[in-house]
């Protein structure tokens, strides 16, 4: 059939239609059920003819994809691999250094004991009591009432503070 051609349409046929109807009406509608039969066989069978290649060709992309798609999993996973040892090894390094860096027990009594050490240690602790003993003395300064001047101190003060701007200006 071309495309020019209309396409049958679908017969149906009632139990009423098969008492009333003649035979001749009954060979007529059964030619046009044949014709749409047909018709609807050679779609088929098109539509099986074109898409078996290209089914064929799809499942081989298909095929192909998934091999690359592996292959790329193994690959990734083979990286995974050598980067959980590599950091496997870093955490063991990592520990080894921390326990080389920590000093024992003996060491530091063995320091403690070295009257050099000794010495430098209570240098130390003496400076640290004088910048103690600064601080307080300044943060008492710092905390004084401020001058005035009808008090105690601003009396004798001023006097001495007017001589002095008076030697300047």
């Amino acid at each position: 059939m071309t495309n020019e051609e209309p396409l049958p349409k679908k017969v149906r046929l009632s139990e009423s239609d098969m008492k009333t109807l003649t035979r001749e009406e009954l060979c007529t509608r059964w030619k046009q059920h044949d014709a749409y039969v047909q018709v609807l066989e050679t779609k088929y069978a098109e539509l099986c003819s074109n898409d078996v290649p290209g089914l064929k060709e799809s499942e081989e992309k298909l095929k192909q994809q998934q091999q690359e798609s592996a292959r790329r999993e193994n690959i990734l996973v083979m990286r995974l691999a050598t980067k959980e040892q590599e950091m496997q090894e870093c955490t063991t390094q990592i520990q080894y250094l921390k326990q080389v860096q920590q000093p024992s027990v003996a060491q530091l009594r063995s320091s403690m004991v070295d009257p050099a050490i000794n010495l430098f240690f209570l240098k130390m602790k003496a400076e640290l009591e004088q910048t103690k003993d600064k601080l307080e003395q300044a943060q008492n300064e710092l905390s004084l009432p401020p001058l005035t001047v009808r008090g105690p101190e601003g009396v004798r003060t001023v006097p001495k503070r007017w001589s002095l701007t008076a030697c300047t200006g």
